[in-house]
């Protein structure tokens, strides 16, 4: 894609980087066109977070991107987060984007569309072999380079949606129904945003219309089918389940893959295990004209989202925190087996699987870090945390803490949220103690964060903070179980 000229404020290096022109710039930072020392272009995006949570989540999401293998999307090169900004270098793409090749040329068919759906499914397979979850996935993400299309900036919304205040983190066509619900992000919103950029390819327009009337176009894509007119008939059925409203019943991207390359290979031939747990039903939302959807949330009747007309500036704040109310932890990805915990300095270090099935726990020496834990919090705490929900009501799970008197680091077990985590000490204050949160086993939709323990007597308060939008603030009480 064409670069623009360099503004006076930007600057003429990024570590060993001479940057030659800007390729764009958004919510989540600026992009630069650059030359590496050996001659060869890269892009390189500057993201604008500076906080100490953003840049461990920054480090850890790209030490996983680097792992995505090559083929079919941009691969990372290169990563810091020294300085004043964390920057990303990735492979250059000498092309337009999906975006803008349907703007200025229309809609892709035939043997260019194939390529495309084929390329962009090994994209998201491998991005998500890798155990990333894009979260981003749209048109514009898409670049149509010489040699094929490719996926770019997979990782780059997790590592700074908790920072982005004042945005939605996403673009709101290609939003899955579950974020709607206030779950987290899975492989499987990735295939449903997949399917609706190959509608928009295939159509010039998205699955669910786009247009400004946010208020509308949410709540079809909740409770409407998508507009499939105008898709070739011999993918139709196939964009459809991607576009099905439980995520149970998407396909895998590796399932997308062998499909779309063997169109006699069935569902479950071609691997149709879901991606993620069966979800609670869908809530009830409001129509546009003040009508109602049916809806249920556990046995009673849901709580109804008003998304009526007039209600956009209400939107610009409650949409992004229905779709990033998330629980505790990062999206599930792949469980391999070692597993891996997260270091403070964002490498890994593998963890053994108990004999049980879940997963060890690793008692830090005494003193590592210079933190430890005091003996009037030693001991096995449990208790009952939870945080408000958008929707209505809150949600909250059992925990179970344990805590190893001199040690560094100790365990969080959230079963209702499907998250076993490892506290990282950071801070000892008197009666405080405040730890850096990692998610170690994963089954459900939980993110890291801060974890802070204030010993009251004979019980813990626990408090987890969240933003205030993206995120709701956790709290608890504990006592020695």
């Amino acid at each position: 894609m064409p670069s623009l000229p360099l503004e006076a404020d930007d600057p003429p290096r990024i570590g060993r980087y001479r940057l030659t022109g800007r390729l764009g710039e958004g919510g989540q930072g600026v992009v630069y066109l650059a030359e590496a020392p050996d001659g060869r272009k890269v892009a390189i995006k500057v993201l604008k977070t500076v906080s100490q949570a953003a840049l461990k989540r920054f480090a850890r999401e790209m030490e996983a991107a680097k792992r995505v293998a090559p083929f079919c999307t941009a691969a990372v090169l290169e990563s810091s987060t020294q300085g004043r900004h964390p920057y990303v270098v990735s492979e250059y793409v000498e092309g337009p984007s999906l975006q803008q090749r349907v703007r200025e040329r229309g809609p892709l068919s035939g043997g260019e569309l194939d390529r495309l759906m084929i390329n962009t499914a090994s994209a998201l397979t491998a991005i998500h072999g890798a155990g990333v979850v894009h979260r981003d996935l749209k048109p514009s993400n898409v670049l149509l380079g010489p040699d094929g299309p490719r996926v770019v900036d997979f990782g780059i919304a997790r590592a700074v949606d908790a920072e982005t205040h004042t945005q939605m983190v996403g673009t709101p066509a290609y939003f899955a129904p579950e974020w709607l619900r206030g779950e987290p992000p899975t492989p499987a919103s990735d295939v449903f945003a997949w399917a609706g950029t190959m509608v928009f390819a295939a159509t010039g327009r998205p699955p669910f219309g786009a247009g400004g009337d946010l208020p509308a176009l949410l709540y079809r894509i909740a409770n409407e089918p998508p507009d499939l007119s105008g898709v070739p008939e011999r993918v139709r059925g196939l964009l459809a389940e991607c576009l099905d409203k439980d995520p149970a019943r998407r396909p895998t991207a590796r399932n997308l893959l062998i499909r779309l390359a063997d169109p006699s290979a069935d569902a479950e031939s071609a691997d149709g295990r879901p991606q993620v747990p069966q979800p609670p039903p869908v809530p009830q939302f409001t129509q546009p004209d003040g009508g109602a959807a049916a809806g249920r949330s556990g046995k009673g009747a849901g709580r109804t989202l008003a998304l009526a007309g007039g209600a956009v500036a209400v939107l610009a704040v409650l949409v992004p925190a229905v779709a990033f109310s998330l629980l505790k932890g990062d999206p599930p990805g792949p469980d391999p087996t070692p597993t891996a915990s997260v270091t403070s300095a964002g490498t890994t270090a593998p963890t053994a699987p108990a004999s049980d099935g879940g997963t060890s726990t690793a008692t830090s020496p005494a003193g590592q870090g210079g933190v430890t834990i005091p003996a009037a919090f030693a001991g096995t705490w449990k208790g009952r945390v939870s945080q408000p929900s958008v929707l209505g009501g809150e949600l909250a799970s059992d925990v179970t803490i344990v805590l190893r008197e001199g040690a560094s680091e100790g365990d969080a077990d959230y079963p209702g949220w499907g998250c076993t985590n490892r506290l990282h000490l950071s801070r000892s204050d008197g009666s405080v103690l405040e730890f850096d949160e990692t998610v170690i086993r994963n089954t459900g939709g939980c993110r890291g964060g801060v974890v802070r323990l204030t010993l009251q007597g004979d019980r813990l308060d626990y408090e987890s903070p969240g933003d205030g939008l993206f995120s709701q603030t956790s709290r608890g009480t504990l006592r020695r179980g």
